[in-house]
This record gives structure tokens, sequence and C-alpha cells, in this order.
């Protein structure tokens, strides 16, 4: 049971800052103008990078000050199961970026992102709380919607220059909301 409550409170300021990282990401672009898709994949991509050095050093000084090391075998297993999804989300970001600009499709390459992180958090999960690989799968269905929608739906409200607040909404909505559920649900330190 104190594992649980350790999981909670070590998780909840990760997903806040990245989520807060996400959907600030989105409100910048879209107020600079960055809507073409020349930018998008490299932008998300430079996003990603710093969400993750933000939430590695976040985890870091979580274990210094707990008097953990940091690359412990647990964490190990956890970025192992984390990586191949995480690797292929890149791969395709660098593919994204090797096409004409005319070629780029943000929407599609939001939504498989969507779809390979809620992989990778599902991954995540078996070494976690279950509400990781609950989190997993709504990015995985968010994705698959999007995908649809962006392959076979004829709407304007989709369209590739909202592809900024499609990420802002999925990769900084759920991991903020995630994270607040996980700080309000979190049972106080228990003192000696």
């Amino acid at each position: 049971m104190e594992h649980a409550g350790l999981y909670r409170r070590a998780m909840a300021p990760v997903a806040i800052i990245v989520g807060i990282l996400g959907l600030a990401a989105a409100v910048f672009a879209q107020v600079v103008g960055w809507t073409e898709a020349n930018r998008f994949a490299s932008y998300w991509m430079g996003v990603g990078v710093i969400s993750m050095l933000s939430a590695l050093l976040l985890i870091r000084s979580q274990a210094l000050k707990g008097g953990e090391i940091f690359w412990s075998p647990p964490t190990r297993r956890v970025a192992q199961a984390m990586a191949p999804m995480l690797a292929v989300g890149l791969g395709l970001g660098l593919l994204e970026l090797l096409h004409a600009p005319m070629d780029r499709d943000g929407i599609r390459l939001a939504a498989i992102w969507m779809i390979l992180y809620g992989g990778a958090l599902h991954s995540a999960g078996f070494f976690m709380q279950r509400g990781l690989r609950l989190l997993g799968w709504i990015f995985v269905i968010i994705g698959i919607i999007c995908l649809f929608i962006s392959e076979f739906g004829e709407t304007s409200w989709l369209a590739d220059n909202q592809a900024h607040w499609v990420m802002g909404w999925a990769f900084g909505g759920n991991n903020l909301a995630y994270g607040l559920y996980l700080k309000l649900t979190a049972e106080p330190l228990k003192t000696k």
C-alpha cells in the first residue's frame, strides 16, 4: 500500500509539469502563428525533448531528495518498456521532416504519436499502477479516433492548422488531468 502512495506522490508532479508544457506549447504555437505543416514535426519533437528532460530532472531530484539512486533497476525496466514505442515515434517524426511540405500531415502524425505514446505508457504501466495503463489506452483510443477523422471525415474543425491544439489537448490536457488526479487522490504522508 505504501508503494501506491509513493507512486502517486512521485508521478503527480511529473505528469503535471509535462501537461503544463504541452498546453503552453500548443498555445504558443497558435499565438505565434506556426500553423504551417513544415513547422509541426520539428516543433513538437523539440517540445517532447524539453518535456522528457524536465521529467527526468524532476525524477532525479525526487530520487536525490529521497536518498535513492536515480537509475535503479525498476527505473531501467520502465525505460526499457517505453523505449521501443518512443523510438518509433521519433523515427516517424524524422520521416515527416523529410517529406516535402505539401505532403506533411500534422493531424495524422499527432494521432500516430498519441497511439505510440499510449503504447509506451501502457507498457510502463505493467511496472506501476493500473492507472497508467488506463491512461495509455485513453491515448490509443483518442489517437485512433483522430486518425479515422483525419482519413475519412470531411471536417473543417480537425484540419491540419488545428494540429497544435490537438497535441495540446491530447498530451497537455491528458497528462495534466492525470497528474492532478494523482495529486488529489494521494494519501498524505504519515509521520512517525
